[in-house]
């Protein structure tokens, strides 16, 4: 037997109160029903199912974004970064989708789903008016191929409670999913899964993820690298031909310059702002151009190396020490220009489990240098130490070096800096890592046991190639966070989830194997006559966009 769950997207049935978020998945073990969807999205308009057939019209029919890294790839399956889903959710439908807000889950090339009664698995029914950019109309088939595209990919290993060996055709249109564990984020794991056409992605093969083939609101038409990717309108998708006919996606790597040519009115969207130019709009305000934020979901932390070379990091009073020796706001406001916020804790204001108390007589927001020395000293460094640390040559992470490095020397730590690229760095730190310390940052996409708990920081992985950085896996102090961690995977309760989660940053806090540092919001800048578009974490919704 199963729990029937039609489709569920009316936001007022998923959405419920908790700290620090606005609202929260709905429990799949649980089903309820919706017959009509009223939304209302970032711009303020408002739209129902039986509104979806009326024609929204745009005073320009191109659209001009411009976005400061390429995407290595248009596969889906292929990468997890902000410049591809800027790209795939255009081109391609996923399954399911964030509305308004990333704890707010809607079906949505799935149109409706059923969990089994033991949340052993899940049965997902496709829309049945979803045709391919070639022309297939889309059926369990093509679903069936989505999870076996999914198998062995940089995505599908993130997805491992997914039995790919039990994936099922049962109907025209309907798929059935086994399930390794049961799993409480399984909504918020799918949303990253993109309908797959099986004989478009084979028949193109090898460059199919240089010239993708989806079932999206915008078709693919080109991609010159180092300049820019174009698209244009699908008009026979399923929600409604998009209003803006063509959208042009520029590489401008230099932040600085997408402002420039914002203003300039050549560009509609600058997607990655310079900090300090939001924090100029946001302070002198604009007639023609506005801030559009996917939500206060960013966390910065100092990642503590336990499988150092020097094997200073297994100590944690030395770990200690040094969040005595910081002060979050003063980091923060180098960092972020002012927009973000001193740190507490490993979970920002925007998402699910976010915790109020760890302000108050917070060690991270306040230097306490004295505190911080008479640690080193009983751990055995009495006149101070040096640690090595490794960052990525990225504005924020230098920026907040600087900051760090200041404090620690206050306090008798020498911090010595190797800056490397992004991807170097990367590969680096979740390698055969040896400096003591490493900058990162996690844009938490919905519940946390998907991103971040259940990626860095969990400790079964900080091994290597796992992207815990911090190595912890054979600290013995680690068990205690991993059995919570093991708990929140199966867990669907929401109530217990925010529970669970703040146990989780308690113990974090107490062994500073991350050193909380900045919070801050996912922000992009565009023109004020620019509406319907939605921007939640990464995600950018384009199919209702339109210029007035």
């Amino acid at each position: 037997m199963t729990k029937k769950m039609l489709a569920l997207s009316l936001a007022a049935v998923l959405a419920f109160s908790c700290i620090g978020c606005k609202g929260r998945q709905a429990d799949p073990g649980q089903g309820r029903e919706s017959t009509q969807a009223v939304k209302e999205d970032s711009q303020g308009q408002k739209e129902t199912e039986e509104a979806k057939g009326e024609e929204i019209l745009s005073a320009k029919d191109t659209i001009i974004m411009a976005s400061n890294v390429e995407p290595a790839t248009l596969d889906p399956s292929g990468l997890d970064s902000a410049a591809i889903k800027r790209v795939y959710c255009q081109v391609f439908d996923q399954l399911f989708r964030y509305d308004k807000v990333s704890s707010n889950i809607v079906p949505y090339a799935v149109e409706s789903y059923q969990m089994d009664d033991d949340n052993m698995g899940i049965t997902l029914h496709l829309r049945q008016d979803i045709v391919f950019h070639n022309g297939d109309k889309a059926d369990a088939d093509d679903l069936v191929f989505t999870f076996e595209h999914y198998r062995g990919s940089s995505i599908g290993a993130t997805l491992d409670f997914i039995n790919y060996d039990d994936v099922t055709k049962t109907g025209d249109y309907s798929v059935h999913v086994g399930l390794n564990y049961p799993f409480g984020a399984l909504l918020d794991s799918l949303v990253k899964v993109s309908l797959f056409s099986e004989s478009a992605t084979t028949e193109k093969g090898d460059r199919f993820g240089q010239e993708p083939v989806g079932s999206g609101p915008y078709k693919f038409v080109k991609w010159v690298s180092g300049d820019n990717i174009t698209l244009a309108a699908n008009q026979e998708y399923w929600d409604g031909a998009p209003p803006i006919k063509n959208m042009i996606i520029r590489l401008i790597s230099e932040q600085s310059v997408q402002m420039i040519e914002l203003e300039a009115g050549t560009i509609d969207v600058a997607l990655d702002p310079l900090n300090s130019d939001v924090a100029d709009l946001l302070a002198k305000g604009s007639d023609t151009l506005k801030v559009n934020s996917g939500g206060e979901v960013v966390v910065v932390f100092l990642a503590c190396n336990y499988e150092a070379e020097s094997g200073i990091m297994k100590d944690k009073r030395i770990r200690q020490a040094i969040a005595y020796a910081i002060n979050t706001e003063d980091i923060a406001a180098v960092a972020y220009d002012g927009t973000g916020s001193g740190a507490t804790g490993l979970i920002p204001p925007g998402v699910l489990g976010y915790d109020e108390s760890l302000k108050e007589n917070s060690i991270l927001t306040a230097s306490n240098e004295e505190k911080a020395k008479e640690l080193l000293a009983e751990a055995g460094y009495p006149d101070g130490l040096t640690l090595s640390m490794v960052q990525a040559n990225v504005v924020v992470y230098t920026r907040a070096a600087e900051v760090i490095q200041n404090q620690l020397a206050k306090a008798g730590i020498t911090l010595d800096i190797t800056t490397y690229d992004d991807a170097t760095a990367s590969s680096m730190q979740e390698g055969d890592f040896k400096a003591d310390l490493s900058l990162r940052l996690v844009n938490i996409n919905g519940d946390p046991i998907v991103s971040p708990y259940g990626t860095h920081f969990e400790p079964a992985k900080g091994v290597v190639g796992g992207r815990n950085v911090a190595k912890n896996a054979n600290d013995p102090e680690a068990a205690a966070l991993q059995a919570v961690i093991d708990e929140l995977k199966i867990t669907f309760d929401p109530d217990k989830k925010v529970e669970l989660l703040k146990e989780a940053q308690g113990l974090c806090n107490e062994n500073m194997w991350w050193i909380p540092l900045c919070f801050a919001s996912l922000n992009e800048v565009q023109n004020v006559s620019l509406k319907g578009n939605r921007k939640v974490v990464n995600y950018e919704y384009m199919n209702k966009a339109y210029f007035e």
